[in-house]
């Protein structure tokens, strides 16, 4: 009987100290939260842009008012205004930057919609109207965010003064599509709730070692904000979808076109064999391109910002 008691005593004080463990990481995460969220809106990294019935998160840096806007359209992974600021800055003295983060991304809001390649560019371009900015911009993109990219410099063309794409994805003709299912977050959410990310986040997206800590903790807020989303995880499921269909949009048009291939930019027989099939099939279609070699990480941005930034400004001093 006595054993019973002792056993009922460890039980409880066990789940006692659960409970307050939980409510300590709740706690912990809601003050790290709104302390990241506040540290991004003060360095401009969190500014939210109706689009109508949601909102996302828009970033602005660079010349304000420039002659030239550069649009950049990441591609699908956190933080993209943060790690690409090393490669834009010499261009930032000339050109004004507007990352506009999609719906589920960077602190953007979530959605259960469809995330097709047609609302996804619509709701780029609402954003920019809303913003007061208007066309033509440069559109800079980067891996999936080409995809999208494409499929605008294809559809309105009048509005796009350029596009530069950086190893972005190959778009081609996909012909066994499976119908995208919708997703479900509920455990993720939990998890990222009850501050289980602010634990584990590092685990997932490792520290930076060129950012300065503010710089560090509010890639982590964007990171977390976009860790958990419906809207995240249902474009995932449309990349086939999107690929295709992005393909079957493609106008040839006048637009100036730049490529930097980093994945297959070297001189090897597999590169080249992968650019003459799947790249340059692509950039025909599109029409006025021209293809930059730099070898390298898919991330060259990040790896080679120097490099890759002069062949940007190169290529945009050219227009």
């Amino acid at each position: 009987m006595k054993s019973h008691k002792t056993l009922k005593k460890v039980i409880i004080i066990i789940f006692s100290s659960l409970a307050v463990l939980l409510i300590g990481l709740i706690i912990f995460h809601q003050i790290k939260l709104a302390g990241n969220r506040k540290l991004a809106e003060q360095n401009g990294y969190y500014n939210l842009v109706s689009v109508g019935d949601y909102s996302l998160n828009t970033v602005r840096f660079g010349k304000e008012n420039a002659e030239h806007k550069i649009v950049v359209l990441s591609g699908m992974g956190p933080g993209f205004p943060v790690e690409m600021r090393q490669m834009s800055s010499e261009l930032e003295k000339e050109y004004e930057f507007i990352y506009i983060a999609r719906a589920g991304w960077d602190g953007s809001d979530d959605v259960k919609d469809e995330r097709n390649v047609e609302t996804i560019v619509e709701d780029y371009r609402k954003a920019l109207n809303n913003m007061g900015v208007s066309a033509p911009y440069i559109l800079m993109s980067h891996s999936m965010g080409s995809t999208y990219a494409s499929y605008w410099v294809s559809k309105y063309q009048d509005e796009i003064e350029a596009f530069v794409n950086i190893d972005g994805t190959y778009v081609e003709p996909i012909s066994d599509i499976k119908t995208p299912k919708q997703s479900n977050t509920i455990l993720l959410k939990a998890a990222v709730n009850l501050g289980l990310g602010d634990i584990f986040i590092h685990l997932l997206y490792p520290k930076d070692s060129s950012f300065s800590k503010e710089e560090q903790k509010i890639y982590d807020f964007l990171a977390l904000r976009g860790a958990d989303t419906v809207a995240g995880s249902n474009e995932s499921n449309y990349i086939a979808t999107n690929r295709n269909e992005t393909w079957n949009s493609l106008v040839s048009n006048d637009v100036p076109k730049l490529y930097i291939s980093s994945r297959d930019g070297d001189d090897s027989a597999e590169s080249l064999e992968i650019r003459n099939k799947e790249l340059t099939p692509y950039l025909e279609k599109m029409g006025s391109f021209k293809i930059e070699l730099l070898p390298g990480s898919h991330f060259i941005y990040k790896t080679e910002p120097q490099k890759c930034g002069e062949i940007i400004k190169e290529f945009l001093e050219e227009l």
